[in-house]
């Protein structure tokens, strides 16, 4: 058999504009394609992450709305500011008992609640009165509520607080406006 001889001869032309079409491709690949690919990756992790949000949210908006309802019920025990008024002078022996009114609201019990008539004076418009108080803190938070409300109630002086064995024990100096 006879060898067919094959003779190529690419044109120098040809082989280059083979080699720039080449290098386009390859350019193209590095530069467009496998950047683009990152950036997928990322927006896929991106949506994971804003569908995860989103069902956390799904989920957890019925709690948000439970306390955002109890804030709102709390709003209540916001400090009163009764209008300052004052307790006439016949009133004063009925101090006591609405300490111990206040006391029993707020879930604590009263020791006792003195005046201290040494402190009115001819021209005094206040009156000291020393009063104990037992229960727990958080009680005792609502107490200073309760005890804002009463239009005569003008400042406390003094508050110190003891632990006992059962329970704490509040002293307080209140000042109250007499007239």
């Amino acid at each position: 058999m006879a060898k067919i001889k094959l003779d190529f001869k690419i044109p120098l032309q040809s082989l280059t504009y083979v080699g720039v079409c080449l290098l386009v491709v390859i350019l193209f690949i590095f530069l467009w394609y496998i950047p683009s690919g990152k950036t997928m990756d990322e927006l896929a992790v991106k949506t994971n992450d804003i569908k995860f949000r989103i069902e956390e949210q799904r989920t957890l908006a019925p709690l948000y709305q439970s306390l955002k309802t109890r804030m709102e019920k709390k709003a209540s025990e916001v400090l009163p500011l009764p209008e300052k008024g004052v307790l006439s002078h016949k009133d004063i022996a009925t101090l006591p008992m609405v300490f111990r009114t206040e006391a029993k609201k707020s879930g604590m019990s009263l020791t006792s609640a003195v005046p201290n008539p040494e402190t009115v004076t001819s021209g005094g418009k206040f009156l000291l009165v020393n009063a104990i108080i037992r229960g727990n803190f958080f009680d005792y938070r609502k107490f200073l509520i309760n005890l804002g409300a009463i239009p005569y109630v003008q400042h406390i002086e003094e508050i110190s607080i003891q632990q006992k064995p059962d329970a704490m024990e509040f002293n307080m100096k209140i000042w109250v406006a007499v007239g």
